[in-house]
């Protein structure tokens, strides 16, 4: 008996488009991997710009909460001056933001003595391009 090296099962004539079903496979994964990986790094960026507005409208808010404390319980009689709402231009880090704030006084008795309740809600807000964050800051005060 002897072996037969040239009559295979797997000759070339069996195998005719193979390559051409892994070539279409291998075009059609790199492609998706491809999408996916733009539509993430697209989606990062995003998140990333929400974050940095988000940050500059928290810090726009908090201006605003500290003005209007400042302005209403001076320190050793220095007076601050507030303005409800303000744009800040030539700011810097605070281009595109303003603040809003609003505060409610209500009179409470304890026990006979009157106390000065205060709340101040300061809403900060930054624009970039299309994108428009805001972000809410909440203060109670008494005196």
């Amino acid at each position: 008996m002897y072996l037969n090296l040239f009559k295979s099962p797997y000759s070339i004539k069996n195998q005719q488009g193979s390559m051409l079903v892994i070539a279409l496979f291998v075009i059609i994964v790199f492609g998706l991997l491809a999408v996916t990986m733009t539509r993430l790094l697209s989606s990062s960026s995003e998140t990333v710009i929400y974050e940095v507005l988000g940050q500059r409208a928290l810090n726009a808010a908090r201006t605003g909460v500290e003005c209007s404390l400042a302005a209403k319980y001076p320190i050793s009689g220095a007076s601050a001056y507030c303005v409800h709402s303000v744009p800040m231009e030539g700011l810097l880090g605070l281009n595109n933001c303003s603040y809003t704030v609003t505060s409610n006084d209500v009179a409470v008795t304890d026990n006979g003595t009157i106390y000065n309740y205060s709340k101040f809600i300061s809403t900060g807000r930054c624009e970039a391009g299309n994108y428009i964050v805001t972000r809410e800051v909440y203060v109670d005060a008494m005196e």
